[in-house]
């Protein structure tokens, strides 16, 4: 990957960790949303001006926006823990639903997702962001 699609995914990691939507944060930088997507495809890079403007809305700092370790190294305990408990969750609610053969094509969908590393990163983004009853 080069420099500009690690930073692009880095921030888009970082701004959905924040639950904030493409408009929230092109607004708080006060950059157009399409300069925001292309940033965050990895298709342009940030100016340092945007950059700076990047860490204050986000609230993190230059170090955070470029440290692309995986994601595995970057999790703390609590990332963790959290992610177990909603993962249960979602397993459980998973069998509930699976009784409707509708819904069965799309969790044996979700858990063969889990095989895939690419697939897990999107689904812990989605598992972070779900309100589990």
């Amino acid at each position: 990957m080069s420099l500009k699609e690690l930073f692009g995914a880095q921030v888009k990691l970082i701004r959905n960790y924040k639950k904030m939507t493409q408009e929230e944060l092109s607004e708080q930088v006060d950059i157009d949303i399409r300069q925001l997507a292309r940033i965050e495809a990895g298709v342009s890079f940030a100016t340092s001006e945007t950059i700076e403007k990047l860490c204050k809305a986000l609230n993190v700092t230059y170090k955070d926006l470029f440290d692309f370790k995986t994601q595995e190294e970057n999790m703390t305990y609590d990332d963790i823990s959290a992610f177990s408990s909603n993962y249960s969750k979602l397993c459980k609610q998973m069998q509930k639903v699976a009784v409707s053969d509708s819904k069965t094509e799309y969790i044996l969908l979700a858990l063969s997702a889990l095989e895939r590393r690419s697939a897990l990163e999107k689904l812990k983004s989605i598992i972070f962001g779900m309100m589990l009853k």
